[in-house]
Order: structure tokens, then C-alpha cells, then sequence
């Protein structure tokens, strides 16, 4: 059946929908003509208010226990930003098999490195000798794994060290070296510390290829950077492996039209950080602007309870915004083209594609028999519909 024939056969169905209301009302002697057929094709025409992503970060067990079936009940999928370095060690992270569950039931994994380093810069806050073991930092995230390699930096130099600890005294925050630095840096904003290059580069591979595993080579297209850090090398590095980059700024909207993949807003919505009217203002303006929304949350914290989660849902659903996982909404707004799942070709048109250059003439889908036959038992039932009706 080739598309023009589609289309008649599809405009033959409203007006006989629309047809089949009249004569109902005519029967019963109503003067009032239905327009359900129409509000029907309108109905299939209309765009949602809106657009809303949720992403959940750290793969916690609680992502598959309470946030995932929380999401099932209103069948409105979701992403997680994933560590596969965490995943399958204990009782606490997500299994493999799990993610898997997850991303068959459409939702997006995403990277969030392999076992949650901070893969950005952190500011030393006291100078530094050269023979000192500890440094001082705003922060010693970096200090959670022993033998991670480092880098100390200003403009002028760099030193390399190991990092075999992480502690806290009164004067703040500091990491413990294997060895004394053996070069000497004077504190300010532009001294800092972070992972070396390679080891950054290696993070950022082997997390997607991990996670790909189990989702689908090319399934995983968006990273979320830890503590929010994505200063320095990383911030350099990080398009080179991924696609899109959501960040929370505590705005959480976006522009539909050419927003950026890699600097997009989300905002955190765990009861500590959104009260539910800020919650319905966010998703007002969603429904009601040209921005689609990112709200994400950790599901082992006590702020961010499956009622949370159903709460937000509800109240989007409830402003007929649609949620959508990051890659369909890049998708629907013409930025990256979403990929093509696994096992597509067994349910989706792809197959289809194949199977009409193989059984249609014409490049129809090879089902042309039973269109054909659809469209002529379709015929019958409008002269049978009619001679009833006028009997």
C-alpha cells in the first residue's frame, strides 16, 4: 500500500468516525453534532506543555528499589548516572543485572566515573615545602583512594605525587603523600591539585566502556561530573568521551532551541533543596516556556523518599509535561541524535525497514496483503454501518 493510499485510508477513517458520532446523535435525537473524531485527531496532534528529565546519580541499590518502581507506576522513564566501579561489591550499589532491568525498561545510563573521584581541581589553601608529606586543601576528595596519582600545579610548575591518605585537624583539610613533594608552591586560587592527565583520560574511558557492557556499545552518551566539580582538565577532556554534561547550577532549565549538550543545567529536588511550591513554580515554567527541565537526586539519601520522587511525577503528569530520558529530549530538539537500543530491529521499524527492501516492490513494508485486506473489511463496515443506520 504506498503512503498516498495510507493517508486516504486514514482520512476515510476520521470522516467516518466523525459520520458514525453524527448519526448517533441523529438517533437520538440530539441536535447537537459530536465532534469527538476530531477532538481525537487533535488529540494525536498535540505536543506535550512540556519536557522533563530526571537523572539519579551514584547507582545506589535504592535506584532499583525505590526510585525505578516508583517511575514504573507512572511509566515515565528516568537516567542514572552510574559508577561501575561501585556496582556488583556489595549489597549497598546496584547489581549489573539491575541497570540492565532498568535500561530494557527505557531508561538512559549515564557515566558518573568509576568509583566516584572527583575528577576536578581542588584549591590548596596552605603553602607548601618541599618536604612536606601533607598538603592542606579545600577539599581532600582526592584522598579516598590509596595510590591514586596527583598532581600539584600553579602557573609556573607542576609535581607528581601518590596520595596514600586523606585526614582532618584544626587547621583543615589535608591529603597525606607517599613522599614529600619535593617542590615548594605558595597557596592561592591558581595553586591547585587534581588527578594527572592520564589518569583523568583513563576514568572517563574505562567508565563508559564498562557501562556499555551492560547497556550497548554507543548507549552511553551523557556523563555528570562528581561534587559538581568540573573545573580544569577534566571539563577539557570530558567531550572527547561524552556527548551531553548536565550540571547542577540550582536553575535546572534549559532552552529547547540549540541548548548546549555539554553545559546543561539541573537542579537537585531532595527535600532539602526544593519545597514543593518551588517544585510546581519549576514545572510551571516548564509546561509554560520554551525550557524542558533536568531534576536530579541521590535515591540512598533520607531527603529523596520514592514519595518524593511520585510526588514530582505526579505534578509534571498533571501539567501534561512529558518525561523523557536526556538523550530523547536532545533528540526531539534536533542536538544529537538519540542511539538506536538493542534488540530495536526485534520490535521497532528498523526491522521493518529491512523487511521491505526484501518483500515490497516498491520499498513497502511487505504487509501490503493485510493493509490491503484491513482497508477493504474497513470499506464493509462503513456500508454496513450506514445501512443500519438508515434501515
Amino acid at each position: 500500500m504506498t503512503d498516498s493510499t495510507r493517508g486516504t485510508l486514514r482520512s476515510t477513517r476520521r470522516s467516518f468516525m466523525r459520520a458514525a458520532s453524527a448519526g448517533a446523535a441523529l438517533l437520538s435525537g440530539s441536535a447537537v453534532v459530536s465532534s469527538s473524531g476530531a477532538a481525537q485527531e487533535d488529540a494525536e496532534d498535540d505536543e506535550p506543555a512540556g519536557y522533563l528529565v530526571f537523572v539519579y546519580d551514584d547507582s545506589p541499590a535504592e535506584d532499583y528499589h525505590q526510585t525505578f518502581h516508583a517511575h514504573e507506576e507512572y511509566d515515565a522513564p528516568g537516567c542514572v548516572a552510574a559508577c561501575p566501579g561501585l556496582m556488583d561489591t556489595t549489597e549497598d550499589w546496584l547489581y549489573s543485572g539491575q541497570l540492565e532491568q532498568m535500561y530494557d525498561a527505557g531508561w538512559e545510563v549515564m557515566s558518573h566515573t568509576l568509583e566516584h573521584r572527583a575528577l576536578g581541581e581542588v584549591p590548596i589553601v596552605e603553602d607548601v615545602a618541599a618536604d612536606d608529606a601533607e598538603i592542606y586543601v579545600d577539599s581532600n576528595v582526592h584522598g579516598r583512594y590509596e595510590g591514586d596519582p596527583l598532581v600539584v600545579f600553579d602557573d609556573e610548575s607542576e609535581a607528581e605525587a601518590t596520595v596514600v591518605g586523606q585526614g582532618e585537624d584544626a587547621d583543615g583539610q589535608y591529603l597525606e603523600l607517599e613522599e614529600p613533594l619535593g617542590e615548594s608552591f605558595t597557596a592561592g586560587y591558581e595553586t591547585r591539585v587534581r588527578y594527572t592527565d592520564e589518569f583523568t583520560e583513563e576514568v572517563l574511558a574505562e567508565s563508559r566502556t564498562q557501562l556499555e557492557e551492560i547497556a550497548g556499545e554507543g548507549e552511553v552518551t551523557g556523563y555528570v561530573h562528581t561534587y559538581e566539580r568540573d573545573d580544569g582538565l577534566v571539563g577539557e577532556l570530558v567531550s572527547e568521551y561524552y556527548e551531553a554534561v548536565p550540571q547542577d547550577d540550582g536553575v535546572g532549565l534549559n532552552p529547547e532551541h540549540e541548548p548546549d549538550p555539554l553545559d546543561l543545567s539541573r537542579r537537585y529536588f531532595e527535600e532539602d533543596a526544593m519545597d514543593e511550591a518551588e517544585i510546581a513554580d519549576f514545572l510551571d515554567t516548564v509546561a509554560n516556556e520554551p525550557d524542558f527541565g533536568i531534576l536530579s537526586g541521590h535515591s540512598h539519601y533520607e531527603t529523596l523518599p520514592p514519595e518524593r520522587v511520585e510526588l514530582a511525577i505526579e505534578m509534571a503528569q498533571e501539567r501534561d509535561i512529558e518525561i523523557v530520558t536526556l538523550q530523547e529530549a536532545l533528540d526531539r530538539f534536533d542536538v544529537l541524535d538519540a542511539p538506536e537500543r538493542e534488540g530495536a530491529d526485534e520490535d521497532g521499524d528498523s526491522e521493518g525497514s529491512e523487511d521491505s527492501e526484501a518483500d515490497g516492490d516498491d520499498g513497502s513494508d511487505g504487509n501490503g496483503d493485510e493493509e490491503d485486506e484491513e482497508s477493504s473489511g474497513f470499506l464493509d463496515g462503513i456500508a454496513e454501518f450506514f445501512r443500519t443506520l438508515f434501515s
